[in-house]
């Protein structure tokens, strides 16, 4: 008789592309259970990412997701969803995990917590936030926090900043398995056409959300800063958002020359974006990490990071590094990189997607029980995704 695999439930809010080459890597090793709550309204880019994924029973599970719109100084900051999702307890006493991995901290996380009392079962806890990102939490978030931290033994770091934040709360540094946010390294480092043909060069990138978060409105201003001083270049925008027109408006009124919006593309066209452009220019205000920085520096494009993404000191060097609130050093940085002055990116820093997956598997088998070689026929009633 086989030796049964050990079981693994995964409690996300919803299915993100970046993650599906580590979830593949787990289904391949566990009897991996992905539960989520289905897809956010502004990721429509999104949609059907669970039929790359084979191996896994994938579920979406019975619940709400409410949208709120965070607001700093009068305006609106960002675009959030809070998701309340009691589904995943009935599809958590179907499989009956012998671990469990819950990403964040809300809801599903003191279900998974609750869970793992109940039934002895270990729980980690998937957490991306910075000391930067959860400065301003409110009071109700702090407690949770409080109670997650006395609650939890086993976490699991996006990387160094997320650490950081997690040792401020008092949990033991033995107690954090730190990774790193991942890409798919083989899609972006294959040759690929560029989706968009823009001159005149160089072709400054920016990649993401149009909301005030992103920090787009800053990225205009140092472009039309540098313009003013007979700079020539294009600036490339790609993705979608609720900010989309006033920026585009902005551009018009600062007199911008060259400047491109174009809609999101799926996640299998990304790379072709990449190879549109001739650095990458990341202004965000706030953000756990940056994925788009993994993914431009596979691609071999240069980049120019705002220190408010929680991945900037741990894949770049301070040459790449910037504060966007700082009107004449972003128009300077900026400057290098229309004049080619930034340095190639080091992809040494980044962790592999199998890396990762592996520090994972260790990790959970160190600790999770040994499973039985009598599964339990409740198992059986979970359909597996292919």
């Amino acid at each position: 008789m086989p030796t049964p695999r050990l079981k693994l439930a995964v409690l996300v809010n919803m299915i993100a592309p970046a993650r599906i080459p580590v979830y593949s890597v787990l289904a391949a090793h566990f009897d991996l259970l992905l539960l989520h709550g289905g897809t956010e309204s502004n990721r429509d880019s999104w949609r059907d990412l669970d039929r790359t994924l084979s191996g896994a029973r994938i579920v979406q599970a019975w619940g709400w997701q409410i949208p709120t719109i965070r607001k700093e100084k009068g305006h609106a900051f960002d675009k959030q969803y809070l998701h309340i999702t009691p589904g995943y307890i009935w599809h958590l006493l179907r499989f009956r995990p012998h671990a469990l991995i819950s990403n964040e901290i809300g809801l599903r996380t003191l279900i998974a917590l609750a869970y793992g009392t109940i039934f002895r079962r270990p729980v980690w806890v998937w957490w991306g936030g910075t000391v930067h990102t959860e400065r301003k939490i409110g009071f109700a978030r702090r407690c949770l926090r409080k109670c997650v931290t006395r609650w939890a033994n086993r976490w699991i770091s996006y990387g160094q900043s997320s650490t950081e934040y997690l040792l401020r709360l008092g949990i033991r540094r033995d107690r954090v398995l730190q990774i790193q946010n991942a890409v798919d390294e083989h899609r972006f480092t294959q040759n690929s056409e560029p989706h968009f043909r823009v001159h005149p060069r160089p072709v400054l990138l920016y990649v993401g959300q149009f909301i005030a978060r992103k920090g787009v409105d800053l990225l205009l201003n140092a472009a039309a800063s540098l313009q003013g001083q007979g700079h020539e270049f294009s600036l490339l925008l790609v993705g979608s958002g609720p900010d989309k027109e006033m920026l585009e408006q902005q551009a018009k009124d600062l007199r911008l020359n060259n400047v491109h919006f174009r809609p999101s593309l799926a996640p299998d066209q990304m790379p072709s974006i990449y190879r549109s452009g001739d650095a990458l220019v990341f202004p965000t205000l706030e953000d756990p990490w940056g994925l788009v920085v993994n993914e431009a520096m596979l691609s071999r494009l240069p980049v120019l990071c705002s220190k408010y993404a929680g991945c900037a000191e741990e894949l770049l060097g301070p040459e790449n590094i910037f504060d966007p609130e700082n009107a004449q050093e972003f128009a300077r940085k900026l400057g290098q990189a229309a004049t080619g002055q930034l340095p190639k990116p080091d992809t040494s820093r980044l962790k592999s997607t199998n890396e990762i997956a592996q520090d994972l598997i260790r990790d959970l088998e160190s600790i999770a029980p040994k499973p039985s070689r009598r599964l339990p026929a409740a198992s059986a009633e979970l359909p597996l995704h292919r």
